[in-house]
């Protein structure tokens, strides 16, 4: 059997800054990722919730380089060099989830750096109530998306944290109810 692996670009220009959030001349993924971490780059991240505050979690495709078959909280990605955040929220969306949302149905929830990883991020929350039918995994980074209640989606990460890569703490999820008005 043929396995196509999905590999990021990694010459793909991204969104760079200096240590006072200024945009600089973009660099290559590969220069970004390289150890130790020396350059600040975006990164954006979009919560989906409906009205009953379900989250809707993804399982990443087992082709992803990274972190194949592990379920997330989150669709996302690094923001390129000729997009803002909000534009990079869309596209993830529409690349992933085959949603196309007009930039008012994001509501921004926070913004900040994470110094580990050299991430300046803004993440999203949308309202989302439409049947999951209608989802279309066209880039094949996602192969399965259900929606949990934020005490299951707990219980499982705590139960099985190998099958997790990435997390919604309880003050992101009360932030996220709130900007989204559930």
């Amino acid at each position: 059997m043929f396995v196509i692996q999905i590999t990021p670009n990694e010459k793909e220009l991204l969104k760079c800054f200096d240590e006072n959030g200024n945009v600089i001349a973009p660099k290559t993924r590969k220069e970004l990722h390289t150890r130790p971490y020396r350059i600040w780059h975006g990164v954006t991240a979009v919560w989906l919730l409906n009205n009953k505050g379900k989250i809707l979690c993804t399982r990443r495709s087992e082709k992803n380089e990274g972190n194949p078959g592990k379920w997330q909280t989150y669709v996302g990605g690094h923001v390129k060099a000729d997009q803002s955040f909000l534009e990079t929220a869309q596209t993830e969306l529409t690349e992933e989830l085959g949603l196309r949302l007009s930039t008012e149905h994001f509501r921004l929830v926070a913004a900040g750096k994470r110094e580990d990883v050299m991430h300046v991020f803004e993440m999203y929350a949308v309202l989302f109530n439409e049947d999951l039918s209608i989802l279309q995994f066209k880039d094949g980074e996602i192969d399965d998306a259900t929606w949990f209640t934020f005490n299951d989606y707990q219980t499982r990460k705590t139960n099985n944290p190998e099958i997790w890569c990435n997390s919604m703490k309880l003050e992101q999820y009360k932030k996220v109810m709130e900007v989204l008005g559930i």
